[in-house]
């Protein structure tokens, strides 16, 4: 009884120190700017919702399936990525970037949204840019 004391103080104790962490940053984790021109983002239809260098967030009419489909079509067919396959990588992508002549690494996750009046959107993709 004592041990489930001290984890259910220490899980408290957590609690208290995260949520009074300070003010959060609404900017990607301290990235600023805009999503990089180059990679495609699924809007056709979607919303862009925030972006910053590194990261973006699109909600979408479209399901899933469709904006996954979309996204390998551009990424694959259009600009000749490399698409890395693995457990909890929806969709990850390797594009050559001539300029670093290194790869670019860009990986979407995905949420099914069930859409209301205000919001319409059936999906959310969270786009994540990391430079090689």
């Amino acid at each position: 009884m004592n041990k489930f004391a001290a984890i259910a103080m220490s899980t408290a104790t957590l609690a208290v120190l995260v949520l009074n962490a300070g003010p959060a940053s609404a900017s990607g984790g301290g990235s600023s700017g805009t999503w990089p021109a180059a990679f495609p983002l699924p809007t056709n239809p979607g919303t862009l919702l925030s972006q910053s260098s590194t990261t973006a967030v699109v909600r979408s009419t479209d399901q899933v399936g469709v904006v996954q489909a979309k996204l390998d079509d551009l990424y694959i067919t259009e600009k000749g990525c490399t698409q890395r396959l693995g457990v909890n990588r929806p969709r990850d992508y390797l594009c050559y970037n001539p300029a670093t002549s290194k790869s670019d690494e860009v990986l979407f996750t995905f949420a099914a949204l069930d859409a209301t009046v205000t919001d319409p959107s059936v999906s959310q993709t969270n786009a994540f840019y990391i430079q090689g």
